[in-house]
């Protein structure tokens, strides 16, 4: 079964479990409303569109044909998939919400909020205020409002993503968050030869955390040379965490193309609204 008709099985699953009816059969394009949360999910040949109130994300669920065979590629459209799931599933049982700005009447700018048990957190805005200092301002929360959450569909606590900070809200993405291998020293020496492909992105999110708690700020990270798959997933994480400053290939000495120079910002993340 394809990464795409998988998501289709769960969405249709998610959609059935929380009273709405399932997409027909070859359906593009698919909405329903929980609370007074409105969703909207838009399926173009495997390349996903979730709008919530106006606030938008995408994911891709199709791998590019660049020449490549390998597991990583399996990996990043199976996490993406995972990744609409729980923003689609998060919507609809009202773990996140949509605050929508109007000006003279129009829809300008949406920020979505996460929960936790206690508060609403700032994860993105979209949009901007208009130039005019004048404009009528006035705003609505949206807010999805299922009445029941199976078992299946509860948070799964996982490793943050600084980039989709729902993950994990209806139990699609991540795995328990487990500490790093008590054998490995937290010195800003990573060597990934040794661990599956699917513990690389949650390990070197971990360890980034773990340098940043030591107040380690370089860090090198060895992913091998070959074709340059590992090296690919090592920078998408890093090109994504907002306390990467910057990366580079080790050159001479420093391992090559076989490993990445990192240095990181011992300061806090930046504010999703900068």
């Amino acid at each position: 079964m394809s990464t795409v008709q998988r998501f289709e099985t769960e969405l249709a699953a998610l959609l059935v479990a929380t009273g709405h009816p399932s997409p027909p059969a070859g359906a593009t394009t698919w909405r329903a409303t929980s609370g007074n949360l409105e969703i909207t999910v838009h399926n173009s040949a495997g390349r996903i569109e979730v709008d919530l109130a106006g606030w938008r994300h995408s994911f891709t669920l199709v791998s590019d044909d660049d020449g490549h065979d390998d597991d990583d590629t399996d990996d990043d459209t199976d996490d993406q998939a995972a990744l609409a799931l729980d923003l689609i599933g998060a919507g609809l049982f009202g773990a996140l919400r949509i605050c929508v700005e109007r000006y003279n009447g129009v829809a300008r700018r949406f920020t979505l909020q996460t929960r936790s048990d206690t508060a609403w957190h700032l994860a993105s805005t979209q949009g901007s205020r208009p130039w005019n200092p004048l404009a009528r301002r006035s705003g609505e929360v949206h807010t999805g409002r299922a009445s029941e959450r199976p078992p299946r569909y509860h948070p799964r606590g996982s490793t943050p993503l600084p980039w989709a900070p729902w993950a994990g809200l209806a139990g699609f993405h991540g795995a328990p968050a487990a500490p790093l291998p008590t054998e490995l020293p937290v010195n800003g020496e990573l060597d990934l030869h040794n661990f599956a492909p699917r513990e690389i992105k949650p390990l070197v999110l971990a360890y980034v955390d773990a340098c940043l708690a030591r107040g380690i700020t370089e860090l090198r990270i060895v992913h091998g040379k070959g074709v340059g798959n590992l090296r690919r997933t090592v920078h998408a994480l890093l090109d994504r965490h907002p306390r990467v400053k910057g990366y580079r290939l080790g050159g001479h000495g420093g391992g090559s193309w076989g490993a990445t120079l990192v240095d990181l910002s011992p300061g806090p993340a930046a504010d999703p609204e900068a």
